[in-house]
């Protein structure tokens, strides 16, 4: 009886069709930084329009549409930037929104490599603090892991009247 199970499984493991290898993603740049970073966040990120600060990144959060984030890609120095706001609205002035930014953002973006290197201050229902982050990542794998964290694991907007 084993014999004859192991002729039957050896057979099967014939007939069985060898795995299918993911298809090649026809989108990927031809830039190899670029390229390794795409492959790592997978599907659902996507390059958009180039800017000043690099290659803005579009993530698709539902079926068909792909979204811009305040992320860009500068193969360069191969550098990711992003920009975080911070609204303070009256009685919150121009300080408490810096202070929301130090304290909800700056700490996990040091820790993924991300500094702070400059603010711009504009007065629109009250004050609205935007802070671009940058850094440079040689390894495509750590660039891709702030990408995700800048697009999904945290708010880009903040708002001073929520944390009351």
């Amino acid at each position: 009886m084993p014999a004859l199970l192991r002729a039957l499984f050896a057979t099967l493991r014939k007939l069985r069709r060898a795995p299918r290898a993911a298809p090649a993603r026809a989108d990927l740049p031809s830039d190899p930084w670029l390229a390794a970073i795409l492959g790592a966040l997978g599907e659902r990120y996507r390059l958009g329009a180039p800017g000043n600060d690099g290659v803005q990144v579009l993530r698709r959060t539902a079926r068909e549409r792909f979204n811009l984030y305040r992320v860009y890609l500068a193969t360069g120095g191969c550098l990711v930037t992003g920009y975080y706001e911070a609204h303070a609205r009256p009685p919150h002035g121009e300080g408490d929104a810096r202070a929301l930014l130090a304290k909800r953002v700056d700490g996990p973006l040091a820790a993924l490599g991300l500094a702070p290197t400059g603010d711009t201050v504009e007065a629109w229902a009250g004050q609205v603090v935007t802070r671009r982050y940058s850094g440079r990542f040689d390894d495509a794998g750590a660039a891709a892991e702030a990408v995700r964290y800048l697009c999904q694991e945290s708010e880009q907007v903040l708002d001073t009247a929520a944390e009351d």
